[in-house]
């Protein structure tokens, strides 16, 4: 993880088993980085419904994401079997960085 790497925040709400109904899609950069936690300034921001996209709008905020845990990811999906770091923040979602 190192300043001005591009990271994708990921929020999401599944009313039904495992699959997502809503999801939100934050795309930032990484102001700074410390032992514990990351600043991220996020520029723009996706909601989808079903997988169709439903709005979009660029965004100008900085927010502090907390380190949570260490996982080996065994989800589909571009991080499938790899481990990740995830760091969390209640409001905007959550962020993993592979190792």
């Amino acid at each position: 993880m190192t300043v001005n790497e591009t990271v994708q925040i990921h929020n999401g709400n599944n009313p039904m088993g495992g699959m997502f109904i809503y999801e939100k899609f934050i795309t930032g950069t990484v102001v700074k980085v410390n032992k514990k936690s990351i600043r991220v300034h996020m520029t723009h921001a996706k909601y989808t419904t079903n997988g169709k996209i439903t709005r979009e709008h660029d965004m100008n905020e900085e927010a502090t994401f907390t380190f949570w845990k260490t996982i080996e990811n065994k989800q589909f999906g571009k991080n499938a079997g790899k481990t990740v770091s995830i760091y969390k923040n209640t409001k905007y979602g959550i962020i993993e960085i592979v190792h």
